[in-house]
């Protein structure tokens, strides 16, 4: 799968190089765009999560195809104490949180956890419509709130790592698999679209993803249904949809 963050390596003034918007100031005086009171800016999030120990591990932006002017930013980060084990007891995947945040505060800060699997530099998103903090909007009371957000989001990580270690003692027959494929297919094309091939998404691409356990074929399918997705928003969209099947997947085994 292709990098879909710009890579930083922990640093945040090059982080706030590649993503301009991370300022809210740039914002304001470059790209001139009237921002909600009390707007929650993304690099106080991300500076709240790095003293909770997440690292910044990439960056992003989308224009808006007409006007060009940057309308969302975006930053990926891992945490190296929450990690998903492989068959030799080495980190295979960290708990990762990825912010998405607008320009203008129209729409609610985002953070989606989920993992970051280093095999293939993807990206799972976990997804809880009933959680507190994957949606933020930008109002005087969260913006008060800000640290009890962040703080929590240590403990939902080792959560979810427990959930994904779950995933990688539970296999999968092959009659599950095509059906999570299916399943997954339908996400993105529908099914008189050339491109919806189900057995396609459980193709494997490398060595480590040959197993049938749930966390390897969620890997493969998420790989192979994501790899050519430009648009941000339709990629996280995808992630945590098919995080949900999985775990369906799971609970109906």
């Amino acid at each position: 799968m292709q990098y879909k963050f710009i890579p930083v390596n922990n640093d945040l003034n090059k982080a706030k190089a590649f993503a301009n918007t991370l300022d809210p100031d740039y914002i304001r005086r470059v790209q001139r765009i009237k921002q909600k009171d009390f707007y929650i800016p993304t690099i106080d999030v991300v500076q709240k999560l790095q003293k909770e120990g997440w690292m910044i591990n990439g960056v992003d932006e989308q224009r808006n195809k007409k006007s060009r002017k940057i309308t969302n930013n975006y930053v990926q980060m891992t945490h190296p104490d929450f990690a998903v084990k492989n068959k030799q007891g080495k980190d295979e995947a960290y708990s990762s949180i990825t912010i998405s945040n607008s320009c203008s505060g129209n729409q609610p800060l985002s953070m989606g956890l989920g993992a970051y699997r280093m095999v293939c530099s993807n990206g799972a998103i976990r997804f809880d419509e009933h959680a507190e903090n994957e949606n933020i909007k930008h109002t005087e009371i969260n913006y008060r709130d800000l640290d009890r957000f962040v703080h929590s989001m240590n403990d939902k990580a080792q959560n979810l790592i427990t959930e994904l270690n779950a995933w990688k003692q539970q296999n999968m027959t092959v009659e599950q698999m095509r059906n999570l494929a299916y399943n997954a297919a339908k996400l993105r094309f529908d099914e008189t679209d050339e491109n919806f091939n189900p057995i396609d998404l459980l193709r494997v691409n490398r060595v480590e993803d040959a197993d049938n356990d749930v966390w390897t074929v969620f890997n493969r399918i998420q790989e192979n249904l994501t790899h050519d997705v430009k648009d941000k928003q339709t990629d996280i969209w995808l992630n945590q949809q098919l995080f949900d099947l999985a775990g369906r997947e799971l609970v109906l085994s």
